[in-house]
């Protein structure tokens, strides 16, 4: 009998955020674990994660904050543009809009956690103490 896990866990900073159909889509980036090699174009992992039902329930993610993961990976069929993936590129007009189907393998979160970025202000602080 062979058993499959698929259970993750990520902590992660979004990068950017999407709506897709009633899924709120986040791009996070994540440090890379020290023990493993560097990435040639910087220290973080990114990935896609779908929030089920969050843009529906109307739930806000914005840049910068923090989301603390779980859930699990999945593959996920989608019908895009050419020139959405060509970014940069120039494409003939007919080529623009031709359309292709990708692939993409995506963390479906299953719960989540949104950590808001936070900034005090000197008013927020507490009082500092005058004794001596």
């Amino acid at each position: 009998m062979n058993h499959h896990v698929n259970h993750v866990i990520l902590v992660g900073r979004v990068l950017q955020t999407w709506t897709y159909e009633n899924d709120r889509g986040v791009r996070l980036l994540m440090r890379r674990a020290t023990f493993l090699p560097l990435r040639s174009d910087g220290p973080s992992d990114l990935v896609n994660v779908i929030l089920p039902e969050a843009a529906a329930r109307g739930q806000v993610v914005k840049e910068n904050d923090e989301l603390h993961i779980t859930g699990f990976i999945r593959n996920a069929d989608r019908e895009v543009t050419l020139a959405s993936i060509a970014r940069g590129i120039e494409l003939p007009g007919e080529l623009k809009k031709a359309r292709i189907r990708q692939i993409v393998t995506e963390v479906v979160a299953v719960d989540w956690q949104i950590i808001t970025e936070v900034i005090l202000h000197d008013w927020q602080l507490a009082p500092k103490s005058n004794s001596k």
